[in-house]
């Protein structure tokens, strides 16, 4: 946070982990402060856990009240469950994709536009099994939800090429029902194989497969606001920047394309 107060960066948004945050103190949440004085935030969530029991109210209070200090312009959170019974997983486990979980979810989502009164953005989830009674694919699940409550779509590329791989699917194919028109942001993301899985680490280079997937999905949709996670073995900023180029090439393509 340091280097972006240092610098006179133009940016479009900043996304920042809500998670990290929610004690809403300290010196890290002051600057963070400081930071949304000069840019819109966007609080991006591991905790809402909107495939299950919801966010607690504590945590939805406390996510309403960052969100109000920091002026965000949106929240976002991924399509799964991070909680159970109380209990934080720590983990984005996939849900059931039938009736019974669109309910759910439908009901959590409202939840949390009443209460936060944002913008609500959906993240599909890197996943490494499917249950045997999946009634509908994701797609379909995301274009009903935003159908139903007009929840956004946090479209990440390499969770969909990911997916695919794990699923021994097509990613365009997975990509087929996704509500395209939705879409708010995308995130890239590099992963690594281990043994036949591959497994979403944000800890390495994006991968070319994934490059050339986000490419296809532009063509489909246009350019989109994109943002590179790298969470673990950060590297040094300027290999983060020749990513961050290799994206905006890709993206002024699609939109001169």
């Amino acid at each position: 946070m340091g280097e972006l107060l240092a610098e006179a960066t133009s940016l479009p948004f900043i996304e920042v982990m809500a998670d990290n945050f929610m004690a809403l103190r300290g010196p890290h949440y002051y600057q963070l402060q400081q930071l949304a004085e000069r840019y819109p935030v966007v609080l991006h969530c591991v905790g809402l856990s909107l495939g299950g029991a919801g966010p607690t109210e504590e945590y939805l209070k406390r996510l309403t009240h960052m969100a109000n200090e920091l002026s965000a312009i949106a929240i976002s959170d991924h399509l799964s469950v991070s909680t159970i019974d109380g209990t934080d997983l720590h983990d984005l486990l996939p849900i059931r994709y039938d009736h019974r979980t669109l309910e759910q979810l439908e009901s959590q989502i409202q939840r949390v536009q009443t209460q936060t009164r944002l913008p609500l953005l959906l993240e599909n989830i890197s996943r490494y099994l499917a249950y045997r009674d999946d009634l509908i694919d994701e797609g379909e699940m995301l274009a009903e939800l935003n159908r139903r409550t007009d929840v956004g779509i946090l479209l990440d590329i390499n969770n969909l090429y990911v997916t695919a791989h794990n699923l021994d699917d097509d990613p365009l194919v997975l990509l087929k029902h996704f509500p395209l028109h939705a879409v708010g942001y995308c995130h890239l993301a590099g992963h690594e194989r281990r043994q036949a899985l591959l497994v979403d680490t944000h800890g390495c280079h994006v991968s070319e497969a994934v490059w050339q997937l986000f490419q296809q999905v532009l063509n489909s949709m246009g350019p989109k606001p994109t943002i590179i996670e790298w969470d673990n073995q950060i590297p040094p900023v300027v290999t983060m920047l020749r990513e961050s180029a290799i994206a905006e090439r890709i993206l002024q393509e699609a939109n001169y394309g």
